[in-house]
């Protein structure tokens, strides 16, 4: 029997248990939405104290529709370009390169904090052609790791909202003027929530809190060679995917105030 690993993760880091709890739950239900097959085995494997994680059992449906969402495209990145180059953000305990199959002749690359990479590579058996990089995305030191010669795609799930807008806005601009071709995938919040986040228990038990929201006039005025391709309410898609029926007209009904619309957002950009 493999071990059990010791967690002990403060501030942002800490939150990768929230996503992985809550794709464990999720692939424990009768009809999952994402069904991450590695959820319930790395889960059983940690050591944890959950800072009342059963608190977020109400956004299962929200977390992993995004997560499969992400993975679709990410999907569609591999296909088109198969001997591409990955760039897996804030990766924490996500299964992602194991979910989508990358092919041999990807370079993916996983970077997160040092504490977390440490903990991941003990509970993760990843191919050898999976990069794991110890490193903060607002460092300069892991872009050594980024090929400049491949198109490029950049997957930040759950990442950017607890970044400084200035680190944010670096990041994308170093992958633009850094790769010949980019995708950028990412989830970003509306404002509202960054100022909820402060007094969020859990949020608040863990150390940490929201630091960066959309704005969509900001962002395309700071990256004008980015063209946006998608750009979708995590709202209007659990409503379609959520496996309790009767729950849709529900979600369907918040996702239309406003305020719901924009509370997380995903957005899909490509140069040229």
């Amino acid at each position: 029997m493999p071990s059990t690993e010791k967690v002990d993760l403060r501030g942002a880091a800490a939150t990768l248990l929230m996503t992985l709890y809550m794709r464990r739950l999720d692939a424990r239900s009768r009809r999952p939405i994402l069904g991450d097959p590695w959820a319930e085995p790395v889960w059983d494997r940690i050591e944890h104290d959950v800072h009342g994680l059963w608190q977020f059992t109400g956004d299962v449906s929200t977390i992993v529709c995004r997560a499969a969402i992400l993975d679709g495209w990410t999907r569609e990145f591999l296909s088109a370009e198969p001997a591409g180059q990955v760039l897996h953000l804030g990766c924490g305990l996500d299964s992602r390169p194991l979910r989508v199959g990358v092919p041999s002749t990807c370079r993916w690359v996983d970077v997160d904090q040092p504490e977390v990479m440490e903990v991941r590579r003990r509970l993760y058996d990843l191919p050898d052609s999976i990069e794991q990089v110890a490193g903060s995305v607002t460092d300069d030191g892991w872009w050594s790791a980024v090929d400049p010669t491949l198109p490029t795609l950049v997957v930040a799930e759950g990442l950017f909202m607890y970044v400084p807008a200035e680190a944010v806005h670096a990041t994308v601009d170093r992958v633009v003027s850094g790769t010949p071709a980019a995708t950028l995938a990412f989830d970003a919040v509306a404002p509202w929530t960054v100022r909820a986040s402060r007094w969020t228990p859990t949020f608040r038990a863990v150390g940490t809190e929201f630091r960066w929201s959309w704005n969509p006039a900001e962002f395309a005025h700071r990256h004008p060679s980015l063209t946006e391709r998608d750009d979708i309410s995590i709202y209007d898609e659990v409503s379609l995917r959520e496996p309790r029926v009767w729950l849709r007209p529900l979600l369907s009904a918040a996702g239309h105030v406003p305020a719901m619309q924009d509370a997380m957002r995903l957005h899909r950009f490509t140069t040229g």
